[in-house]
């Protein structure tokens, strides 16, 4: 895989965590669904603005997402699921646990 590749394979991930649609997506960045669509599939490169405008709409600097792209890099597509799913299922556990009981 090519750190492209696996540039493209993060936005892609990153989006999925944040739950958006690649619609939703594409408005917040003021682009084309079809565009984002290309980027995912590998079909286009992210260019440094386009790269901006990702880190601008998740709240995420530009520098965790290549680090989050070179994290994932060689990982095979379960064990980067994997890592989504788990930190999901941890903040719905944390809204689930009971408040704390005062003690008397």
């Amino acid at each position: 895989m090519t750190k492209r590749k696996s540039l493209n394979d993060a936005l892609r991930l990153l989006r999925l965590y944040c739950g958006y649609s690649q619609t939703e997506m594409a408005n917040r960045l003021e682009v084309a669904q079809s565009l984002i669509s290309d980027i995912e599939g590998g079909r286009k490169n992210v260019t440094m603005d386009l790269l901006e405008a990702y880190s601008a709409a998740v709240g995420v600097r530009m520098s965790q997402l290549l680090f989050f792209a070179e994290e994932i890099e060689g990982q095979p597509i379960a064990r980067r699921g994997q890592l989504i799913v788990a930190d999901k299922v941890l903040k719905l556990l944390e809204k689930l646990k009971p408040a704390e009981r005062e003690t008397a």
